[in-house]
């Protein structure tokens, strides 16, 4: 969504810190692929802003190794085979007749992951900027149960194993490393079920979403949590196009009231303005909602987009002015698995040239 873009309103005056830059995960195609490659890529394109953490992802397709490597679990039959290439072009699976599902057959191993990407530590270059922590990254498990068995309907056979799994490998992640990572919630198939749900019919869905992911989320209560929303960006195309952020609003207000409840902390949020190869939206109205988010949100805003530097720089001021107060970091929408080498170094050294100019400006 873009219109003619007004003036980008000044910064105000809210905070001398450094702005940091978020990473999403997945570096360039080519670049990643183990996690020493791909921490390295990204402290290689620091930029000297500080990090929020640092991601060690392994799969530049964010979950497709995962998906395509469940042929090799006994008793799930593949019933529809993909090549990966677009949402369309997906395998997926079903529960073979006399196999009882087991969080065991949907395993992340992010465990073992994170254990290998600590283990590399001292490899990497340059370590006297590594950050505090590792980020650690969770699709979650909603998303997890609707690509495996390619539709809503039929994930309602895998969605209590795969919380079960999600949940296990949570509690276990903060009870080895504790401070040491940051743990991210990864789901564009929230914003999704909204765009696809009539309006009338949002409350009851927000009361699913937002208690499956408060669940999720008091796994592990203690822990540095981001929640990252997402439009999708599979061969660099969004699963739909957003035309506000009326969605994501109304689902953080209330994730917000219900975690205050059980009184589990609300994570940061990293909130996807930048969808595909299109430009922010650069209209105010997109960013009207914001108004409404309830105070102490923090929120990282995910507007980055190399081949458009003017957009993004407008984008970010307006998700500022739009929330009356600064945000915690910036970064892109999504990760930079489906860019190239070249795309990904520009995404990244855009984002450091906001985060410095923001910081410069507002510490007048």
């Amino acid at each position: 969504m873009s219109v003619s873009a007004p003036a980008a309103p000044a910064p105000r005056q809210w905070t001398t810190r450094p702005m940091a830059v978020h990473l999403v995960g997945t570096a360039p195609l080519g670049t990643g692929g183990h996690p020493l490659s791909t921490m390295q890529w990204h402290l290689d394109h620091q930029h000297g802003v500080p990090l929020t953490a640092l991601p060690f992802d392994a799969d530049d397709r964010w979950i497709i190794d995962w998906l395509e490597a469940r042929e090799q679990v006994p008793g799930l039959v593949k019933v529809h085979s993909g090549a990966s290439l677009g949402y369309d072009d997906l395998s997926y699976y079903a529960i073979g007749d006399g196999h009882v599902l087991s969080p065991a057959d949907v395993a992340l191993g992010r465990v073992e992951q994170t254990a290998e990407a600590f283990a590399s530590l001292e490899q990497l270059q340059d370590g006297s900027n590594i950050p505090e922590r590792l980020q650690v990254s969770i699709p979650n498990a909603l998303d997890l149960a609707f690509f495996v068995s390619g539709s809503v309907e039929a994930s309602a056979e895998w969605i209590g194993d795969m919380q079960a799994m999600l949940v296990g490998e949570i509690a276990e992640l903060a009870g080895r490393w504790g401070d040491r990572v940051q743990l991210q919630l990864e789901s564009p198939a929230i914003l999704l079920a909204y765009h696809r749900t009539p309006r009338e019919d949002w409350p009851l869905l927000t009361g699913e979403l937002t208690g499956q992911v408060a669940a999720t989320l008091a796994a592990a209560p203690s822990a540095k949590w981001v929640l990252h929303l997402c439009y999708g960006d599979l061969e660099h195309e969004p699963l739909f196009e957003p035309s506000d952020l009326t969605a994501p609003v109304t689902f953080l207000n209330a994730l917000a009231d219900l975690l205050d409840t059980r009184g589990v902390p609300m994570p940061l949020v990293h909130l996807p303005i930048a969808h595909g190869s299109a430009a922010p939206a650069t209209d105010p109205a997109f960013y009207a909602a914001l108004r409404e988010l309830r105070r102490g949100v923090e929120v990282i805003a995910g507007v980055v987009d190399e081949s458009h530097p003017e957009a993004t720089r407008l984008a970010f001021a307006l998700l500022i002015d739009a929330l009356g107060g600064p945000v915690t970091a910036l970064g892109a929408s999504c990760g930079l698995g489906r860019r190239s080498a070249v795309a990904g170094a520009a995404n990244t050294a855009l984002a450091s040239s906001v985060a410095r100019a923001w910081t410069t400006t507002s510490a007048r």
